[in-house]
């Protein structure tokens, strides 16, 4: 994850189908950290990958690609078309189990254990760490806080591989000790362990007819590997000036709190995380707040970290009243606080943005780029994961809109591609919800203009809708419109009547039911709802809607949790599932479609664009400055397209960024 920041391979392990192994070990200079990588090593490297007509087996092949493009030596473009990946294998054929290749090799491979050797590594290395901070303390060892490695934690001993065979050949132990081959051993099992579990796991795909499937998913690989090269830019003055903005917010909200405190005779001691024992014993015993549970939370007390328990009060508690302002304060200090600590990792992580030639950046100042890690495989669905930092929660919320910290460098600009309420269209067209699809259909008309929270507004709090209309919006944007489309997301994600999550999420005891009767389509009785949980109680998973271009019948399968103590599917879940995973699928076509693309216009005329940003429902494009209209256009009726996979209209709206992403041009 710091091959931005430095980090190089050592180690290259490769495994042939007739059982040759092959294998490039680097010596590692320990003052610097630096292997000293031999470019005739590398020139058989890229040979045994290109020019073989055997296709290509990895366990996360996208890391392997970038570590090699690390050496800075000139490979060819990786041949993608005939790369397999057990990592995108293993989720298709198990969404929710572990995808790390010793989990997968004893599950498919009948107790072929990995561990072993693991271990002998992991010991090899903390005892050569210890001897070489006594006998070599200039050697630089891996440590949390080391620039050249911000994803490092408390645990570093991966971080120093190398070492054992270093310091043996440094103290010249007789070759045959362990430290010599204890990395050796450990990294060729992994290659030939890979190739057997890629053979269990092509069996697999194509006994249960999801090999279509898979070869269309493997498509992903190139994009995101693509996205985490480019990376994402942003600027150093912007994110300054919003990190002492939210200080000062937090500072000042913090001391509110702890002045009201003080008003009633009560000693505050704000605590460095969400809760602790001060503030429960202020907010329950002398503020007197009614007790919140939080039904999905492993204990029964009280929840004073959750966003339903904080917006009920914000929603109930008297206006005016001190209990009122001092949760209202105390929410602010936290969203401060969270901002704060998300503009201390994109400084943890960011590296300056150099000229890059071809590519069209130019080098401007105070303009740095960060290079998210995106796993496609790191949810129970398909949406991708990512971290180092999370590129998936960059808050667009007023006041502490971090999107305003990115945007595009000197030279280049932005613009935006998001699917208009795809998670929404799609259980209303696929049940046949009526009013639904009637709203998405005539997105200007009124009374609802194509907005379902003005909808669901209307089926929740008639009274006020029929006084106020659409401007409800505007109206009681942080109050009653907030609580609807806080609600709407309880709903949408699998909430069920009877734990009245929901109705808190509204406002309104009985909100769900009222939904439920005006859209029993989709939540009544044998809904689709009820449709999904009754499949996946009887296979154990649910699928996305079937892409029509890939397999006519079968959808992507995503393993359903089941409760701890009666083994029935959790109710919250299959939907939920369904219409995630459906919209991720359509996600992951627009990006291929668009990927390829680009490709084409970067190759034809100098031109060089790229996806910056992958967020839920939307794709950012960030391209040179110019007449791109036209092609927006055309990526825009790309991305649509999946639409017609599916079988629903999936339009895309766009937006235009000159400056910051958090202020967008509509187009």
């Amino acid at each position: 994850m710091d091959l931005h920041h430095g980090a190089k391979p050592f180690f290259v392990t490769l495994c042939r189908a007739n059982g040759e192994q092959m294998w490039w070990e680097w010596d590692v200079d320990p003052l610097t950290r630096k292997p000293k990588i031999l470019v005739s090593d590398l020139v058989e490297i890229s040979k045994a990958v290109h020019l073989s007509g055997e296709e290509l087996v990895l366990q996360n092949a996208k890391f392997d690609v970038a570590a090699l493009v690390a050496t800075e030596y000139q490979f060819p473009s990786w041949p993608w078309n005939k790369t397999h990946d057990t990592l995108l294998a293993g989720h298709l054929l198990a969404s929710n189990q572990p995808h790390d290749l010793t989990s997968m090799a004893l599950y498919y491979l009948d107790a072929f254990d990995l561990e072993p050797y693991e271990k002998s590594l992991e010991v090899a290395v903390k005892e050569s760490r210890k001897l070489a901070v006594k006998e070599f303390p200039n050697w630089q060892l891996a440590a949390k806080g080391r620039l050249d490695m911000p994803s490092a934690k408390e645990k570093t001993w991966k971080y120093d591989c190398w070492l054992p065979r270093a310091l043996a050949k440094e103290l010249r132990y007789d070759h045959g000790h362990p430290w010599h081959t204890v990395l050796r051993d450990y990294s060729n099992a992994d290659s030939s362990t890979t190739l057997a579990l890629w053979i269990a796991m092509e069996r697999e795909l194509k006994r249960r007819k999801l090999w279509k499937i898979y070869q269309e998913r493997r498509g992903v690989l190139p994009v995101i590997a693509a996205i985490e090269h480019n990376g994402v830019t942003l600027s150093v003055n912007r994110l300054e000036k919003l990190t002492n903005e939210c200080r000062e917010e937090s500072c000042k909200a913090g001391q509110i709190c702890i002045n009201l405190a003080s008003s009633l005779m009560y000693e505050l001691e704000l605590p460095k995380g969400a809760v602790n024992n001060s503030l429960r014993k202020f907010c329950f015993e002398v503020l007197k707040l009614k007790p919140i549970r939080n039904h999905k939370a492993k204990t029964s007390a009280p929840s004073l970290g959750s966003k339903i328990a904080m917006s009920h009060y914000l929603g109930n508690l008297p206006r005016h009243d001190k209990a009122l302002t001092f949760v209202r304060n105390l929410t602010n200090k936290r969203a401060s606080d969270t901002a704060l600590a998300y503009m201390e990792s994109y400084r943890r992580f960011w590296v300056p943005l150099h000229a890059v030639g071809s590519q069209g950046n130019t080098s401007g100042g105070g303009v740095h780029r960060l290079h998210p890690f995106l796993n496609p495989t790191g949810t129970d669905t398909l949406r991708c994961s990512s971290f180092n930092p999370n590129e998936q929660n960059i808050s667009k919320r007023d006041g502490r809109n971090l999107r305003y910290c990115f945007g595009p460098a000197p030279g280049r600009e932005w613009w935006s591609l998001d699917a208009e309420n795809i998670e929404l269209r799609i259980p209303a067209y696929e049940a046949g919800e009526a009013e639904m699809v009637d709203l998405f259909n005539r997105p200007n008309d009124p009374p609802y203009y194509g907005k379902v929270h003005l909808l669901m507004f209307d089926t929740v709090y008639p009274e006020i809708f029929a006084r106020h209309g659409a401007k409800v919006k505007e109206l009681f944007a942080s109050t009653y419109y907030q609580w609807v489309k806080n609600g709407d997301f309880a709903v949408q994600y699998g909430s069920v009547e009877e734990s009245g999550t929901a109705d808190r999420a509204y406002h309104r005891p009985g909100a769900f039911a009222k939904v439920k009767g005006r859209f029993a389509r989709i939540h009544g009785p044998g809904g689709l709802n009820e449709r999904c949980i009754r499949f996946a109680e009887k296979h154990g998973y649910v699928e996305t809607l079937p892409d029509k271009t890939v397999d006519q019948e079968r959808g992507y399968p995503l393993l359903c949790a089941r409760s701890k103590w009666w083994g029935k599917i959790l109710p919250t879940v299959p939907l939920n599932y369904h219409v995630q995973g459906t919209a991720c699928w359509w996600m992951m076509k627009a990006m291929i479609r668009c990927h390829e693309q680009l490709d084409k216009w970067n190759a034809l005329d100098g031109f060089y664009g790229f996806i910056t940003l992958q967020v839920h429902d939307e794709l950012v494009f960030d391209l040179p400055v110019g007449d791109n209209f036209q092609r927006i256009l055309v990526l825009k009726k790309l991305m649509e397209e999946g639409g017609n996979d599916i079988g629903l209209p999936t339009p895309v709206g766009i937006e235009y960024y000159a400056d910051d992403w958090g202020k967008g041009v509509p187009r």
